[in-house]
């Protein structure tokens, strides 16, 4: 296996001094020791993998802390290693970017990912760079679980990691992976997601959008698509629910005064909402007819069960013109 590291080091810009070299293969030694006899979902040695996000880090630029941390930064969280370990023979800086990716793989959810640095962000993204690569030794559904989640919190990441290309791959990559489009009930169920909690949004669209594919007329689409968005505010509302304070007086704090105001009014509620319908028709309209009447039909209600329940939850459902 000592010949994983060669190519590896053969990638490191001029700039990399002698010490530097050797601590990133002091790390290859480290991780491919506790990672010894595990295995990837493909047959590979998992060593594979760190070595191949340490290429990638060497590629996008990356100093010598990061490159080592995507060399470890599977082994707190996958190994018998602890963090201790890691600082005696890497020191802090490195053990601070291997245990942030660890954190950001225990807990998954947006505020992990807000919390984190942008370094750490950066290698979580090059570490989902390799693994969407490597993205067929999965099932299909959780290849299309990755997909989504990768679509709505990764690529954009990259993005605003100023990471472009990367970005750039993984949504071609993604996209590969996911369920062809369904017309409009896709984009629909697509666009009412955005309603749900992030952490919750891709798994929840990707289960739906698997169910969209085994149906097979354009009416089975729209039927399934409208019970999913007339039940989308309620989910919505349940997974935001606090665990301690009632969800009435929690979104009364958090709502701004200015939207109290236009939720107390039919009139001020309803004039956006026609104004972002008829721009949903019209667009729509443009490519398929069919899909601007199905569009028609559909959203309102929906519209309406949303602002109905959101003046039930907040005590302005007698609202007025």
């Amino acid at each position: 296996m000592t010949s994983l590291v060669a190519p590896l080091l053969a990638r490191l810009p001029g700039g990399f001094t002698a010490s530097e070299r050797d601590r990133i293969r002091r790390a290859y030694e480290f991780a491919a020791h506790h990672h010894a006899g595990q295995l990837r979902k493909s047959g590979d040695p998992y060593i594979t993998h760190p070595v191949a996000v340490a290429e990638i880090a060497a590629d996008a630029g990356l100093d010598c802390d990061a490159i080592c941390a995507a060399l470890l930064h599977d082994v707190i969280a996958g190994t018998g290693c602890d963090a201790a370990q890691v600082r005696a023979e890497f020191g802090d800086e490195t053990t601070a970017l291997v245990q942030g990716m660890a954190e950001l793989d225990r807990r998954h959810d947006q505020a992990a990912l807000d919390a984190a640095d942008d370094r750490v962000l950066a290698l979580k993204v090059l570490d989902r760079l390799h693994n969407m690569r490597t993205l067929q030794s999965l099932d299909q559904a959780k290849r299309q679980l990755k997909s989504r989640q990768t679509l709505d919190v990764i690529a954009p990441l990259a993005k605003r990691l100023g990471l472009p290309a990367i970005a750039d791959e993984l949504e071609a990559i993604a996209r590969g992976h996911l369920p062809r489009d369904t017309g409009v009930a896709h984009r629909a169920l697509a666009l009412g997601s955005l309603i749900l909690p992030s952490a919750f949004r891709g798994t929840y669209l990707c289960e739906w959008l698997g169910e969209l594919d085994v149906l097979r007329s354009r009416r089975a689409h729209a039927r399934f698509a409208f019970g999913v968005m007339c039940g989308m505010p309620a989910l919505a509302l349940a997974l935001r629910r606090p665990p301690a304070r009632t969800l009435r007086r929690r979104l009364a704090d958090l709502l701004p005064a200015g939207l109290r105001w236009v939720l107390r009014s039919n009139l001020r509620t309803w004039t956006p909402l026609a104004a972002l319908l008829g721009w949903m028709v019209l667009e729509t309209a443009r490519s398929s007819l069919g899909d601007a009447v199905v569009i028609l039909i559909t959203v309102p209600p929906v519209l309406h069960t949303g602002v109905s329940c959101l003046r039930a939850k907040l005590g302005l459902d007698k609202a007025g013109g």
